[in-house]
């Protein structure tokens, strides 16, 4: 079946701008924390999250991407996934309230365990837009999803905001997220109404667990990939040190979760489409990645080279608090260039039904993570600790590189073409900004200068390399769709 790449870029615009709000406001509360919080405030809710979001996964497990991805939807399918996905996440409810007693006796603070409590509420108002949210996915109808998010982000910031100048800490970060949640879901019904009974088959039970668990499994074993560091160190180091270090993971991974969520799920079921057509899904693989590297090296070069003049000057309000996370940030940097680029193969897997290589994939990079995380806690230096999560994540190409090059013909000579101009941008970037004098990060205004300059000068680096062949491919598209969306 034949794809518009008119309609998929049209739906890139509505995600982008949905994600650019939702940048905004993510940038907002982060400064307001950063600079109303402690280190040890920031590392209790690091801990927190990681008990959080490792009970989330039971309450989902990949059921939203099942139902997307279906070749043919019926409303008893629909009622069975709508069944299923509240016996999952009041599990996952169930599951956080009996451990969450437990959790202080790993991390030591008072308030862990009434945080993990709070936080659970999160899985039961999931439900509320989980069924409008596939449709829309499903259907592809990115424009009617843009009031949820950006619904659900503005929500977030104000009451994080609000609660965090009342004098709530780390309490607010948690309240906001289930009440951003919360929104999002009563926005998207109201959006698309979807209420549907509750019917449970097991023939289309079984269809979607057959997807569902080996995609748990990756997830899994994913979520202790990004997170055991953060649980070692917080148990290991104390809460200062994890604040340091989540604060830097935050941000240094910040873009390719962004990418993630903005370009791979447009992504997915345009690839679920033509899932049985190997060669229209190598142009859409190499066109994406072609693009994502560009957007990772922009904005992570541009947070690498100026990390001191951010963590001081915008995090920091004038001050050194969060100094002892450069390194770290600047490693993770280069770790959030590296993922997203990796990751742009989920679609690809997920539309061909490969949940069991992501399974593999997760295997190792866990193993090779838990052997250099052993090693690196020895030091007691958190930028080890980050060198060692790079090393490892990087190990999921040997699983995936057999994976493009079987299914999609896609060889790493292929690859290589359409992101080496990174390698030059990025060096040019980190050379440029170095002649800048210190005072020029001294204040916002100075700050924004320099990240201007750098992303600046890793554009126009890659724009020469390529020909700019990205922006002459966006321009015949984006006036056009622009005019439809305002239509």
């Amino acid at each position: 079946m034949k794809i518009s790449k008119t309609k998929t870029f049209r739906n890139l615009i509505y995600t982008t701008f949905t994600k650019g709000i939702t940048v905004g406001c993510w940038a907002v509360t982060g400064l307001v924390v950063a600079r109303n919080l402690t280190p040890s405030d920031y590392g209790v809710i690091g801990f927190a999250s990681v008990i959080i979001v490792f009970a989330g996964r039971f309450s989902d497990m990949g059921l939203g991407n099942a139902v997307i991805r279906r070749p043919v939807l019926h409303p008893n399918s629909i009622q069975t996934a709508f069944t299923l996905k509240i016996i999952l996440s009041f599990g996952a409810f169930v599951l956080a309230w009996l451990f969450a007693p437990f959790a202080r006796h790993l991390f030591q603070h008072p308030a862990t365990s009434n945080l993990i409590r709070i936080g659970a509420l999160s899985f039961l108002v999931s439900t509320v837009g989980f069924v409008p949210q596939a449709l829309l996915t499903r259907e592809m109808n990115y424009r009617t999803l843009v009031i949820p998010g950006v619904a659900g982000a503005v929500a977030q910031c104000i009451l994080a905001v609000t609660l965090v100048l009342h004098g709530w800490s780390y309490w607010a970060v948690i309240v906001a997220n289930v009440g951003a949640t919360l929104t999002g879901g009563v926005t998207t019904q109201f959006m698309r109404k979807s209420f549907v009974g509750l019917r449970f088959d097991w023939t289309e039970a079984r269809e979607y667990l057959r997807f569902c668990m080996p995609f748990f499994g990756s997830g899994l074993l994913f979520f202790l990939i990004f997170n055991l560091d953060n649980f070692l160190v917080g148990t290991s180091m104390g809460s200062v040190q994890l604040g340091y270090y989540a604060l830097a993971f935050t941000w240094g991974s910040f873009i390719c979760a962004l990418l993630q969520d903005t370009v791979n799920n447009v992504l997915l079921p345009t690839m679920a489409t033509i899932q049985h057509d190997p060669a229209a899904m190598r142009r859409w693989y190499l066109k994406t990645i072609d693009l994502v590297a560009l957007v990772a090296v922009v904005a992570n070069s541009t947070l690498l080279v100026n990390a001191h003049y951010f963590l001081i000057t915008y995090l920091g309000k004038g001050s050194s608090k969060w100094i002892p996370a450069e390194t770290s940030l600047q490693i993770l940097c280069v770790y959030g260039m590296l993922r997203a680029v990796i990751e742009v193969v989920g679609p690809c897997l997920l539309a061909r039904g490969e949940t069991k290589t992501l399974l593999r994939a997760s295997l190792l990079i866990g193993l090779v993570e838990i052997l250099l995380l052993l090693l690196a806690l020895r030091s007691r230096r958190i930028e080890i600790v980050a060198s060692a999560v790079l090393l490892a994540y990087v190990c999921a190409t040997a699983v995936f590189l057999p994976f493009l090059r079987r299914e999609l013909s896609v060889g790493i000579s292929d690859i290589l073409n359409q992101i080496w101009p990174v390698g030059p941008a990025l060096v040019m970037g980190i050379l440029v900004t170095s002649f800048l004098p210190a005072s020029m990060g001294a204040t916002i205004m100075g700050l924004a200068g320099r990240g201007m300059l750098t992303a600046s000068v890793v554009v126009l680096t890659h724009g020469l390399c390529t020909r700019f062949r990205c922006f002459h491919e966006a321009r015949g598209m984006i006036w056009p769709n622009l005019a439809r969306i305002h239509a």
